[in-house]
């Protein structure tokens, strides 16, 4: 893993998190896909895939700590070094949360996993969550601190669907029963959180290439 230079390692670092960031997100596309239309092969592949997304933060943190050990960064190097380790992290429960839902799927067995009741709203809010996804993916990838401040007002749409999908089973137009609602709250808690950790990652963005927090940046 070791490079000749400070600024290798920094380019490596960057290029590792490029490989596994789109991974993150394909996963969870895919994980959505296969909670709409029962779809459990591609729910079983979102599982298999896990330990991919699972390695390479594995291998972020060993060269971003071979990094700091060898080369000793400060200011803005070492901000890098930081942002590369939790945005590792980030990615690593993101892939984790497309895994939980596509584990719903193959739970199920042979009947849904989502109630038709819920379908739209799950379209809604998978269909909003992917796409913070690959925002987030795009942000990672080009540093651009306009698009990762976006992400917040993106997260505030997610969490208005979510809220609906508790409306709608505490509703008296819910009949798919305790045990569908005990799921459905599962699925929306993943959905919801994996759009928190799109802003996570956009915030640590923001902070590696100012120094400061998105709450202290005004457009």
């Amino acid at each position: 893993m070791r490079r000749e230079t400070l600024d290798d390692n920094l380019t490596q670092l960057q290029s590792m998190l490029d490989e596994m960031a789109p991974l993150v997100a394909t996963a969870f596309h895919h994980a959505s896909e296969a909670l709409l239309h029962d779809r459990h092969r591609l729910a079983e592949q979102v599982i298999a895939r896990d330990p991919i997304i699972d390695g390479h933060r594995a291998a972020v943190e060993l060269l971003a700590v071979e990094t700091m050990n060898l080369h000793q960064p400060v200011v803005s190097p070492l901000r890098s070094v930081v942002t590369a380790l939790r945005c590792s992290q980030q990615l690593e429960r993101m892939g984790d949360l497309a895994r939980h839902v596509a584990e719903a799927v193959t739970r199920a067995g042979d009947r849904p996993a989502l109630p038709e009741q819920a379908h739209p709203l799950f379209a809604d809010l998978g269909g909003r969550v992917a796409a913070m996804g690959d925002k987030a993916v795009t942000v990672l990838r080009t540093r651009n601190v306009v698009q990762a401040l976006e992400l917040e007002g993106d997260d505030d749409g997610v969490d208005a669907v979510h809220q609906s999908v508790f409306e709608l089973m505490f509703g008296p137009e819910w009949t798919a029963g305790i045990e569908a609602a005990v799921d459905v709250a599962l699925l929306a808690r993943f959905h919801e959180r994996f759009a928190d950790h799109c802003v996570h990652l956009a915030n640590h963005v923001v902070y590696a290439v100012t120094g400061g927090t998105a709450d202290e940046i005004s457009l």
